[in-house]
């Protein structure tokens, strides 16, 4: 059985005073403690013990080893390095110089690294001839690595978003959603009987807008007893994987998968385990992510597991998720719980990118059907790499290095990608991390923002970019130049009819506010950019007076409503009108029906005015989407957008319209459901 040692690093234990143990007894603890894998704290005992007799060099090996495991790369240096002054200790220490080699390669010392790792042959001690490969192998990595970093791209800009997200401890596994970043983190203390020492324990954490990390509602799943982490949204945002992951040693940890959702208020729901074909009993099923297959036409879960049928240590494996259990019409009503689990099939393993070693953190970007994941089994920089794989059909591509730019001689991980496809976070124990002791420098993985170069020109117009994100639905910002990849002819096309129903939501009296005009030169696109800028006001707005759990809960009611309804719909917006192209031009006929609603805070000649500027805002996005594509099919009728706007006469009962109770007639949820347009019928000819 093997789990993944990365995610969560031991802490240092408090010794106690030299008066009340020996010298003995520290190397002993340290003993112990090395055997449990719990280096930070064998780290600390050895170490005690060499402020009072720095030349024991049986300790002075066990510190080094310790401080390298631990990751305290300075401190490992400097103890390796005096093992080599005397014979005596080199001969009984043969891998001094292939273990210098390794932490000067882990610090991104290339040169040095090769220096000693040529030493180590030079001198080839016959009991470490084991090692003989391995050295020539570190080499040629070394110089790959130097490669890598001569060639390293200077327009990929990483930066530390400081301590408003960040802490000492690990941050890590990054998921966004809008203006939120939410990610694990293991600074939480850990409920413990009185008197004995405090631990920590990771939580779900999230950022709204870069301001200060919070710990995620009170309402979700929780426990005391075990680290919660690795969250991963299915794409309509209702449903969400997560790890509930126990501590096996001090540096392992075993992680199971479950799932929760959002009933209909936007409060969660008790969680799930998922079954055993998904968590095989006795092994680790962890880190997922979902994403959008154009092959399995919905949405793919990934995960990194050790279990059987892989390739060794952690895997890559893959599964499709039911769309018709995934589905918002399938949410309990409040009060309610989910009762059963859909069917999980086998997953697949992804043997084309994985290795004997730890392949890890999977993230799939839908926009450009491409997997980014983690490994220590590719050649590359050190450490963990972070590697791509492009899906083209069912078929993976061999992994690329993303490079120099992303990657560092220390362990990148949680490749994070937002759909424009530059910027997003990984997580990553370089320097400018955050450290429990800035003296090794040991310890731990911090959260980083990046911003990919500027991406190739587009294709032609021929192949459409993709509408899948909210800076391509606006006329004025340009889509990004990511190009979806054409679905083979064999592969069925999505259906038209399921984009019926679809809503796209408005700001309050948006487009044009105090205006009685019934058409708009605003596109959907426009006003969508300006609605999502104000999602902070709603949410501070609609929690305001509240404390504690209401609070939480009024936040998470908004949040919940911007990035799992309105965002939903701009994605959904940008693939009808790829698939509205598609069968256009295939000279299909298409007519789309669409009603305006509003919240009734006006009078109903000036609602039915706005409903049919929002339609209008609407026809305007399909004039301008991909630079004028669907305009020869506009003025030709073979697409038409047949209006028919019906004010406030749908509103549901209980939304209030009093002008002086802007909480409940403008920033309430259920009043910004009603500030919207839907697709009611598409009829194909």
């Amino acid at each position: 059985m093997r789990v993944f040692p990365l995610l969560i690093f031991s802490l240092f234990l408090i010794a106690p005073s030299m008066s009340s143990q020996s010298l003995h007894a520290y190397e002993r603890a340290g003993d112990d403690a090395f055997k449990r894998k719990d280096w930070g704290a064998a780290f600390q005992h050895y170490g005690t013990v060499l402020k009072r007799n720095d030349d024991d060099a049986s300790v002075l090996w066990k510190f080094a080893e310790s401080a390298r495991l631990y990751q305290a790369f300075p401190e490992a240096e400097r103890a390796y390095a005096q093992l080599t002054t005397e014979k005596r200790k080199r001969k009984e220490y043969p891998l001094v110089d292939f273990q210098l080699g390794e932490v000067k390669k882990s610090q991104g010392d290339y040169e040095a690294a090769i220096s000693y790792f040529e030493k180590f042959l030079s001198e080839k001690p016959s009991s470490a001839s084991a090692y003989f490969d391995r050295a020539q192998a570190e080499i040629e990595a070394c110089r790959i690595a130097q490669a890598m970093t001569a060639a390293a791209s200077k327009e990929v800009i990483i930066t530390h978003p400081g301590k408003e997200i960040n802490s000492p401890y690990s941050d890590f596994a990054p998921m966004m959603a809008g203006d939120t970043l939410f990610f694990s983190s293991y600074r939480f203390d850990k409920k413990t009987a009185f008197g004995k020492p405090k631990s920590k324990i990771t939580k779900l954490t999230m950022s709204v807008k870069g301001g200060r990390a919070r710990e995620i509602g009170r309402g979700f799943p929780a426990t005391d007893t075990a680290h919660i982490a690795h969250t991963a949204l299915t794409p309509d945002g209702r449903y969400l994987f997560f790890t509930i992951c126990k501590n096996i040693n001090a540096n392992d940890i075993r992680c199971e998968l479950w799932l929760t959702a959002l009933d209909r208020r936007g409060r969660w729901l008790p969680a799930l385990r998922l079954p055993e074909v998904v968590n095989t009993k006795g092994y680790t099923t962890t880190q997922p992510a979902v994403g959008y297959d154009s092959i399995a036409m919905g949405p793919v879960l990934w995960f990194a597991s050790d279990r059987p049928g892989g390739k060794g240590n952690l895997d890559l494996w893959s599964l499709p998720l039911d769309t018709n259990f995934f589905c918002p019409c399938n949410l309990p009503l409040p009060g309610k719980k989910i009762t059963r689990l859909p069917p999980f099939p086998n997953p697949v393993n992804a043997d084309a990118v994985n290795t004997p070693e730890n392949d890890a953190t999977p993230f799939f970007h839908g926009p450009t059907q491409q997997l980014y994941f983690s490994s220590n089994g590719s050649k590359g920089m050190g450490g963990y790499d972070i590697f791509s794989s492009k899906k083209t059909g069912a078929t993976l591509s061999e992994p690329k290095n993303m490079g120099a730019g992303l990657n560092t001689s220390y362990n990148d991980l949680y490749f994070a990608l937002r759909p424009d496809g530059r910027t997003g976070y990984l997580s990553s124990n370089r320097p400018g991390s955050f450290y429990l002791d800035e003296s090794n420098k040991a310890c731990c993985n911090d959260l980083f923002a990046f911003q990919l170069p500027a991406p190739q020109p587009p294709l032609p117009p021929q192949q459409p970019d993709s509408i899948n994100t909210l800076s391509a639905l606006t006329a004025k910002t340009p889509p990004p130049a990511v190009q979806v990849p054409v679905i083979p002819p064999a592969v069925a096309p999505p259906k038209l009819q399921e984009f019926v129903g679809l809503p796209l939501y408005f700001d309050n009296d948006e487009p044009d506010k105090r205006t009685r005009r019934a058409t708009t030169q605003k596109n959907y696109g426009e006003t969508a950019l300006a609605y999502f800028e104000r999602q902070g006001e709603y949410r501070e707005r609609f929690a305001a007076g509240l404390k504690g759990e209401k609070a939480d809960q009024a936040e998470s009611e908004v949040d919940v409503f911007f990035e799992s309804e309105v965002r939903q719909g701009y994605d959904r917006l940008g693939q009808l009108c790829d698939l509205l192209l598609a069968r256009l031009q295939n000279e299909e006929s298409v007519e789309v029906i669409i009603k305006g609603f509003t919240s009734p805070r006006a009078q109903s000649d000036y609602n039915l005015n706005l409903g049919k500027r929002r339609i209008s805002s609407v026809r305007n996005q399909f004039e301008v989407y991909s630079d004028g594509l669907l305009q020869p099919y506009l003025r030709s009728g073979q697409l038409k957008i047949t209006e028919a706007s019906f004010g406030e006469t749908t509103v549901h009962a209980g939304v209030s319209d009093n002008l002086s109770d802007e909480r409940n007639s403008v920033y309430h949820p259920a009043a910004a459901r009603e500030r919207r347009v839907e697709i009611v019928e598409i009829r194909e000819h």
